[in-house]
């Protein structure tokens, strides 16, 4: 049976990356052939980077300086990211012969598959996406087709009345829905869409699978991981006062090398089997990000979490399905 996955792969973060490995891994272990659609929108790729350069650009023109500073670590990152990101998907991921830029695109050359899937992840996160993205509802498929999700998230708290009339439409296609946070099955459930909560797909694999795919060059070293994806100064502040505590070092995972000037050891946009190494091998992890609390608690590694100031429903969830919501806190 060929399955057909859209997810976001291409977006080039640890989780999302992670989780496009997991999702293909579970099915092909229920004895599916697994395809990734490589589904591939300008906002990922260089060219969607050269117009965010000219967007914030905008705000510095006074200041060819620290304009020029900005292009230079906003290019520089990217090209680290595009690097390590791409190694893995051309390692790990089974992805469709063909590339697809945009929804026409997917709709004037279809696929053909027994069944199609809106993979886990931000998937039908307006804000992320910039939008309704409609391939990410399967919109390209036939009804006639068998349609469903697994672990999609819609990543906020609420739908406005324009996205709960277009996502009722096309998610009433589906056989089966299932979404990663308990607020996404409230939101459906609003709209007369059921749903069943379920894990994410990283979780559903134990230590020893993920230990395949982890790196080892930090066993035995002492530090405090930090994973801080909203520049909240209290993970750092955190972090500092557990690590003099500890007598460890400060590890700060980041995609930015101008974190560099943080407290800590920066470890820039590393490979996804160091981000995993990282994890297994800390004394503790403070993050705000979801799937470093995931990681962290199928290594049984200390965690806490910072929740952000919005989107903190996925995080919320995952402690409270996992009975450690101790383990989270919007103060510090």
């Amino acid at each position: 049976m060929k399955v057909s996955v859209i997810t976001l792969h291409r977006v080039r973060n640890y989780g999302s990356s992670l989780q496009t490995l997991a999702t293909q891994s579970l099915l092909e272990m229920y004895g599916a052939d697994v395809e990734i659609i490589d589904y591939y929108p300008e906002r990922y790729t260089s060219l969607g980077l050269l117009k965010r350069l000219k967007h914030k650009s905008s705000k510095l023109e006074k200041n060819i300086i620290l304009l020029t500073g900005a292009r230079m670590i906003m290019c520089l990152s990217y090209a680290k990211k595009k690097i390590v990101f791409d190694s893995f998907l051309k390692k790990y991921i089974k992805l469709s012969p063909e590339t697809y830029r945009t929804p026409q695109e997917i709709k004037k050359y279809p696929l053909k598959s027994d069944a199609y899937c809106t993979g886990s992840d931000q998937v039908w996160n307006s804000h992320w996406n910039e939008g309704i993205d409609t391939p990410f509802y399967l919109d390209f498929v036939p009804k006639t087709e068998y349609k469903f999700s697994f672990a999609s998230s819609i990543g906020s708290d609420s739908l406005n009345d324009k996205e709960k009339k277009a996502v009722k439409k096309m998610l009433s296609e589906y056989r089966h829905i299932s979404v990663r946070e308990l607020q996404g099955v409230k939101i459906l459930q609003e709209i007369g869409i059921d749903s069943t909560n379920v894990l994410d797909p990283t979780l559903c694999f134990n230590m020893d699978f993920w230990k395949k795919y982890s790196s080892d060059i930090y066993s035995g070293k002492k530090y405090i991981l930090t994973y801080n994806l909203h520049h909240d100064k209290r993970i750092d502040n955190l972090a500092g006062k557990i690590a003099e505590k500890l007598g460890c070092k400060v590890y700060n995972i980041s995609y930015n090398i101008h974190d560099i000037v943080r407290s800590g050891t920066l470890k820039w946009c590393p490979s996804l089997e160091d981000y995993l190494g990282l994890i297994k091998n800390a004394r503790c992890v403070i993050t705000d990000s979801f799937h470093a609390t995931a990681f962290s608690l199928i290594f049984h590694t200390d965690f806490f979490v910072l929740y952000p100031e919005e989107a903190s429903s996925r995080l919320r969830s995952i402690l409270k399905l996992t009975c450690l919501e101790n383990r989270g806190s919007e103060k510090f």
